[in-house]
């Protein structure tokens, strides 16, 4: 087992932060970089050392640079930005450090989804019809179609590499496939320098379903259960809960075998997860990728486990012996992520300045932002994510709202009404919605932001008058159980 005194946490804002927190509370420096429009930001004032980045988080040499000047013993990448990049894991282990993740073999196999397909299907996990594709560039039009066509109508398009629903387009009738295919190769290109593309038979009705799993330093894997994901808007998660619910036990056992099974195929080591879509009609799954690193909605899966997922992965990277088998399911928890964009269904992002910002007490938040925080649009445009966790999906669904009235973001436009509204959607409640239900049915709210945050402003005071404050949770300073108030 090897000893991490200090680690360099290759990300920003809120992920870092939850890094420094787990890290702290285990003895161990942190060192946070930073590009110049972060160097007031609260991760940066917060860490032990901090370094300015000279080209940004993408530069792997330049934070090679800083973590042999401050001599650090492991990189924690986050998420997004190098987190999945092989080459980068490959510069680390060359520079003798510890990668808090997974190997660069492993990462090289599941990365990519193309590759991870051809894995799954040497693991026999249930796979879409759909052809993986090494250089788009070169297909014709003619071969477009055929392939659109031999998969059959609908089908989506999406970059190898990449996550978060970018780079991709759905193709409903052939007309669409030039138009579809010249859009999804130029963005691979400009997001990921990349030309491989899957094409893949489309589940108009689909629920988004993962398992998360963990692997320990002797590479036996484990599900660590499973989370719905299914509230989307343009590819992208908004709302998050674990267990998934309404799953039959059959296809919950299988999801749960079938990761386990595939990440054992790689010989897989510490947090991954692995999405699937989840065909409520046929009762089927099928595999679709796996992130092979920590998830933004690893949260809910803390509160329903009590596990601090950040504590497993540095003690898995320095070589301790894990064991998950007998981590057991407690209620239920729901993240809702806070964006910076229009409620009204454009998903317009908006920038500016945080005016006034007034959390809600008594939940778990985590958050890179503050009173004064500028949004540059020039990063992810989450805010912060609030996560709660009730001994059932109802009670939590219902807390949620609560807290959700009770945030207060003034300068800005947040996604806040619109998952409020979401919350107490019929179809919702009833576990009816799908990836596309935001953009195909759900109807959005139409007051504007002004209006959201007076009424806001209104509910935080009457709760704060009237009611006592409870703690939920079970991962850093919470406690399942109801604390006094103040």
């Amino acid at each position: 087992m090897k000893t991490i005194q200090k680690i360099l946490i290759a990300n920003r804002g809120e992920i870092a932060r939850r890094i420094m927190r787990t890290a702290a509370s285990m003895g161990i420096a942190c060192v946070a970089v930073y590009a110049d429009e972060d160097a007031e930001s609260l991760y940066v004032r917060e860490a032990d050392e901090t370094a300015r980045l000279h080209n940004g988080f993408l530069d792997q040499a330049d934070i090679l640079r800083i973590a042999a000047e401050h001599h650090v013993d492991a990189i924690h990448p986050g998420y997004g930005f190098l987190s999945e990049n092989a080459d980068f894991v490959q510069r680390i282990e060359k520079q003798g450090l510890l990668f808090i993740g997974p190997s660069s073999s492993a990462m090289q196999r599941m990365g990519e989804k193309t590759s991870a397909r051809s894995e799954a299907k040497a693991a026999q996990v249930p796979l879409l019809p759909g052809e993986e594709i090494e250089d788009a560039t070169l297909l014709t039009e003619k071969q477009r179609l055929e392939l659109v066509e031999r998969i059959g109508l609908p089908v989506v398009l999406k970059a190898a590499a990449g996550g978060g629903g970018k780079a991709q387009a759905i193709v409903n009738n052939f007309a669409e496939t030039t138009e579809a295919f010249d859009k999804v190769i130029r963005e691979a290109a400009r997001l990921y320098n990349s030309k491989s593309l899957v094409v893949e038979r489309y589940l108009v009705k689909a629920r988004h379903v993962e398992v998360q799993v963990l692997g320990n330093a002797a590479k036996k894997n484990f599900a660590l259960f499973d989370r719905d994901c299914s509230a989307q808007r343009n590819n992208q998660k908004i709302i998050e809960e674990a267990p998934a619910p309404n799953l039959p036990d059959n296809v919950r056992q299988e999801l749960h075998a079938s990761a386990v099974r595939l990440a054992n195929h790689v010989g897989y080591s510490n947090a991954g997860t692995m999405e699937y879509l989840f065909d409520p009609v046929r009762n089927e799954c099928y595999f679709l990728e796996m992130n092979t690193r920590l998830q933004v909605e690893h949260t809910v899966t803390e509160m329903i486990t009590g596990l601090d997922f950040v504590r497993e992965q540095i003690l898995i990277a320095s070589g301790a012996e894990t064991e998950y088998g007998h981590v057991q399911v407690t209620g239920h928890a729901i993240q809702a992520r806070i964006c910076a964009e229009k409620s009204d269904g454009t998903y317009q992002p908006s920038t500016g300045t945080i005016e006034t910002y007034i959390e809600p007490t008594g939940v778990r938040i985590d958050t890179g932002i503050a009173q004064g925080s500028i949004v540059s649009g020039k990063y992810d445009n989450m805010l912060a994510k609030l996560i709660v966790h009730r001994p059932t999906r109802a009670e939590a669904m219902q807390l949620l709202a609560n807290k959700l009235g009770q945030y207060v973001i003034n300068g800005i436009h947040t996604n806040i009404p619109l998952i409020i509204k979401l919350l107490h959607d019929t179809k919702f409640i009833n576990m009816q919605h799908y990836t596309r239900y935001l953009q195909t049915e759900f109807e959005p709210p139409r007051y504007d932001a002004e209006t959201a945050a007076a009424l806001a402003a209104i509910l935080l005071y009457e709760t704060e008058r009237n009611e006592g404050l409870k703690r939920y949770g079970s991962l850093a300073g919470y406690s399942n159980t109801a604390q006094a108030a103040k």
